[in-house]
């Protein structure tokens, strides 16, 4: 699933290409050229954003939106399909800290 996007620019570029070359021999090379090219790069651009992982604004909209669908009230379990309980705890406790939500006992209120 991740080899789709380098994938779809690849095949997207070599198109363009050849079409723009006028579908000739050269055309042909230069476009499959550039469509590997294409393949190559958005790989290692997308390689690159999966490594570093999401933001910290993205894991707090996500923590947001988790509250939100569990009544306002949630818990560092809740987000264990998404973070480690440690980094939840961590996010849920910046948070409280910013006053964007208050500790009640084991869990935190939105």
């Amino acid at each position: 699933m991740r080899a789709l996007l380098p994938l779809f620019a690849g095949a997207a570029l070599f198109l363009l290409l050849f079409a723009a070359l006028r579908f000739t021999g050269w055309g042909l090379f230069l476009a499959l050229l550039g469509g590997a090219l294409a393949y190559l790069g958005f790989g290692r651009w997308q390689g690159g954003l999966l490594a570093r992982g999401p933001s910290p604004q993205a894991l707090e909209r996500l923590a947001m939106r988790e509250a939100w669908r569990r009544g306002g009230v949630l818990r560092p379990q809740d987000l264990a399909p998404f973070l480690p309980e440690a980094e939840a705890r961590a996010l849920l406790e910046g948070l409280a800290e910013r006053g964007l939500c208050r500790r009640e006992g084991e869990g935190f209120r939105f």
